[in-house]
């Protein structure tokens, strides 16, 4: 029988996912994808509208099933109409399903958004884990938290809310905790947890660089020219730093930076030429002004990509902010080990098929 784990919740369930997929193909499960209700935030070609997470999970993990199968349901601007059609979409969602399980022997399901969403109209995670028969698996976002204790608020919100649709919520997987908040989780938040009958399978430590971009996903956000090293486009963007000032106090922060995005104008060579001495990942150059010639020259030299984007230096940092929240395959792809490596350290994966 095939094992089907609904993973619902907050920022960072793709990667996760990921993580997870790769981790049981190399054990040698046959493993399937599956987001019923997705979010279209990208237009193709065909002037349809799909997830980009969906696109990311089937161009990295070279998933057979299309992307209609993979994602039957995508939501653009409206969902209170979608009521109206709660029988045919339940019946799509399940269909696809089907394609999906088959010669699977394990499938991760995952939420849209998160799981309040679509509650008003018959398509809660609870319902819809029911239909699958999947096991419901809360992921928590433990950053960003002025009192990191709500985590504990939240997870009780959602077990209720489950219970609320007779269908429990099974577990939870705490993520991006910052290492200051560690001990107090690990020693009082989690038996708290556990005391509402709930199992822990994951206590995730932050780790941005997981989250963050490659130099080749920013080309494609900001329809970039590369006019030096091409060869390192898998480089990973953890930071942003803006060259806007003089140099002797631009290179104080250029050296605090890690794995940074440099964005400036073309024109700024002294402080392009500063910035390529702490080697950063990428230097973003605004305004299609192209630099000096000897500015290419220690490019080369020093392995830094460096970007011309058509963009004034406010426009291009939105962008790059946007670029943040977005996972693509050469994301994925290039930070797969890492990835891989949290899923074994600190993530109980074994018992999420039990």
């Amino acid at each position: 029988m095939v094992k089907s784990i609904f993973i619902l919740g907050e920022k960072g369930k793709t990667v996760l996912i990921y993580g997870l997929m790769k981790k049981l193909m190399l054990e040698g499960y046959k493993v399937g994808y599956f987001k019923p209700i997705a979010k279209g935030r990208y237009r193709l070609p065909s002037l349809k509208y799909i997830d980009p997470d969906v696109i990311a999970m089937k161009e990295a993990l070279n998933l057979p099933e299309s992307l209609d199968v993979i994602s039957p349901i995508t939501i653009t601007y409206a969902t209170v109409e979608l009521k109206n059609e709660l029988d045919n979409i339940k019946k799509t969602i399940t269909e696809s399903f089907q394609k999906i399980v088959e010669n699977k022997e394990v499938v991760i399901i995952e939420g849209y958004t998160t799981p309040d969403i679509l509650s008003g109209i018959g398509l809660s995670p609870p319902e819809l884990a029911k239909i699958l028969n999947a096991k419901p698996v809360l992921l928590i976002n433990a950053k960003d938290r002025e009192v990191i204790d709500e985590i504990v608020d939240r997870i009780y919100l959602y077990k209720c809310f489950f219970e609320h649709f007779g269908y429990p919520l099974n577990g939870v997987i705490i993520n991006n905790i910052p290492i200051y908040y560690f001990e107090r989780i690990e020693d009082v938040l989690l038996p708290l947890i556990e005391s509402m009958g709930l199992k822990i399978y994951g206590v995730i430590t932050e780790k941005p660089r997981l989250l963050a971009p490659t130099v080749r996903d920013i080309i494609e956000a900001l329809s970039a020219e590369v006019l030096e090293n091409k060869d390192k486009l898998n480089n990973i963007v953890e930071d942003i730093v803006i060259g806007a000032m003089a140099p002797s106090a631009a290179l104080r922060w250029f050296r605090r930076a890690v794995n940074a995005a440099i964005v400036t104008g073309g024109d700024r060579t002294d402080l392009i030429q500063l910035a390529l001495e702490t080697k950063p990942s990428v230097i973003i150059l605004t305004g299609n002004l192209y630099p000096d010639i000897e500015v290419l020259i220690k490019a080369k030299e020093t392995n830094v990509p460096i970007l011309l984007v058509p963009y004034d230096t406010y426009t291009a940092v939105q962008k790059l902010r946007e670029v943040q929240s977005i996972v693509t395959a050469d994301s994925l792809k290039a930070k797969e080990r890492d990835i891989i490596t949290v899923i074994e350290s600190e993530v109980k994966w074994k018992n999420l098929l039990e």
